[in-house]
Order: C-alpha cells, then structure tokens, then sequence
C-alpha cells in the first residue's frame, strides 16, 4: 500500500473508461427519443381541438337523424357512434398526463446537455490526471531510490562509527565496565 493511496486510481479510471460509452450511447437514445417531442405536443394540442367540437357534431347527426327517419339503420349506426365516443374524454384525460410527462422530459433535457457537455471534457481531464499520475510514479521512484541510497549510507556509517564506539567505551568516565 502506498502512502498516498492511489491503488485504487488505476482502476477506477479503467471503470470509468469502460462505462463512458454506455452513457454516451444512452445519451444519444435520449435524444433520440425525445427528438419527436415538439410533433407529437402539436398532434396531441390538434386532437384536443378536434375533440372539443365532437358534442356539435352529435347534434348535427341527430338532426340528419330525424330528417332521415325512413333510413333506420343509418340512425341506429350514428346511435352507436355517440355511444362510442362517450369515452373521449378518459382519452382526453390520458392525453393530458402524456403531455404532462413530456413536459417533464422537456424539462430535464437541458441538465442531460449539460452533463453531456461535462462528459465531452472528461477525456482530457482524465489524460491530465494520467500525466500527473505519471509525474507522481516517477518522483516515487526517484524517493525509493534517494531512501535506499541513504539507507546504504546510514549503515557504512555506522559500520564506521563501530571501532569509535568501542575506543570510547574503554576511555575514562565512559561508564563502561570494560578496560
């Protein structure tokens, strides 16, 4: 383990690396799906106009009804239209809470250009921690081998402080029983 802790550099950024794909890959299919967004808002706004005038034109049928009344199945076919289209508005409603979470979509699309454009700097960012990291590896080379030569140092001098020593131990008042 080294002081610093940077084991785990290395293959975090590996892990990082391999991952930046998937999410430029899943930004694209965001784009892509929300690319029809404005089209189906503006389909959407149509049908609900469209479905505004649907009560007027039941009473225009029903009027058509009574000037046809020799064409009985002509009636009960228009009869069984009005009755299909009572569920207009549950579709209405439907529509409404799609339009309310394609706003929502529409509102977070500027935070996924941002991170995107954060993302297209990652690449230079991670090349100057690599540099960087690679500048540390080499001043901890150069500490490991200015540690060893002063390791080897620190021993030839004690090694020559030993006869020191021992002549010192003899001397006077040196506390040493030996003489």
């Amino acid at each position: 383990m080294t002081p610093l802790g940077i084991e785990s550099l290395p293959s975090d950024i590996a892990r990082l690396l391999r991952a930046l794909p998937q999410l430029g890959d899943r930004l694209e299919e965001v784009a892509e799906s929300t690319s029809q967004m404005a089209a189906m808002r503006e389909g959407i706004e149509r049908l609900d106009q469209n479905t505004q005038t649907l009560p007027g034109v039941a009473r225009d049928v029903e009027r058509i009804a009574t000037l046809l009344e020799r064409l009985a199945a002509i009636d009960t076919s228009v009869k069984a239209v009005a009755k299909d289209t009572g569920v207009l508005p549950g579709v209405e409603s439907s529509i409404e809470s799609m339009n309310g979470r394609m706003a929502e979509i529409e509102a977070a699309m500027p935070v996924l250009v941002e991170v995107q454009q954060h993302l297209a700097k990652l690449p230079e960012a991670i090349e100057t921690l690599g540099t960087g990291l690679d500048r540390l590896a080499g001043l901890m080379e150069q500490l490991l081998n200015s540690m060893n030569t002063l390791d080897r140092n620190v021993e030839s001098l004690h090694a020559s402080m030993e006869p020191i020593g021992r002549i010192a131990d003899r001397l006077p008042g040196s506390g040493s029983s030996r003489r």
